[in-house]
């Protein structure tokens, strides 16, 4: 089952699409502003977006879920704690995004193919900030970085649960597995373990942060 990530738009998000090669049905991950050509792409091969799913609600996530929609007739899926970002907010103007077809639950497949995407809640970046996992990645949108964590100091925002989420969540995966954050480079999970300066195990305590 291929992954292919395109860096996207002048904050440099990834918008992530995974696929099954034998039946050609498709999940797109946040299609983010310059994501067209994205779509262009799965035009080229062919594919069919059954899912446009969103980590959070942050607009320069869910900037193309209305284009996505239009274009493919996919779902969109967000954590119900996410939804009113959809549509109360316009700060990078542009469409906004249409009300999700249905929610994201901890736990949960999003059926692709053969194959399944498990759906892991991990709070605190947004009350309803997700990640996927996948045959050895992960898609943290804005929860962890490589060698950095995501913002907790904006509304709905939480220290405490995104230290929890990542450390309970997140590095109890396989060393091994792959992290696709929502900007940026790539990681894994062992690297981040020993030398996140967030949340790795020579990390300070979260009460030092700042925001609980």
């Amino acid at each position: 089952m291929p992954i292919r990530s395109f860096q996207v738009g002048p904050m440099d998000n990834n918008t992530v699409v995974i696929f099954d090669e034998n039946t050609k049905d498709a999940v797109v991950i946040d299609p983010s502003m310059e994501s067209d050509l994205v779509l262009e792409w799965l035009r080229q091969e062919s594919l069919n977006v059954g899912f446009v799913v969103n980590t959070h609600g942050h607009q320069d996530h869910t900037y193309n879920n209305a284009l996505f929609q239009k274009e493919t007739g996919a779902k969109v899926m967000i954590h119900p704690e996410d939804e009113a970002m959809l549509t109360s907010a316009n700060w990078m103007g542009g469409e906004l995004s249409p009300k999700p077809d249905a929610f994201l639950a901890d736990g949960e497949d999003i059926v692709i193919g053969e194959s399944h995407i498990k759906v892991i809640e991990t709070p605190g970046h947004t009350p309803g900030s997700t990640c996927f996992y996948f045959d050895g990645w992960v898609m943290t949108g804005d929860t962890l970085f490589a060698g950095s964590i995501g913002r907790f100091d904006f509304p709905g925002g939480s220290a405490a649960e995104l230290d929890s989420s990542i450390k309970d969540k997140l590095f109890v995966l396989p060393e091994n597995t792959i992290v696709l954050p929502g900007h940026g480079a790539q990681s894994d999970i062992g690297k981040e373990i020993q030398t996140n300066p967030f949340v790795g195990v020579n990390a300070p305590p979260v009460s030092v942060w700042g925001n609980q």
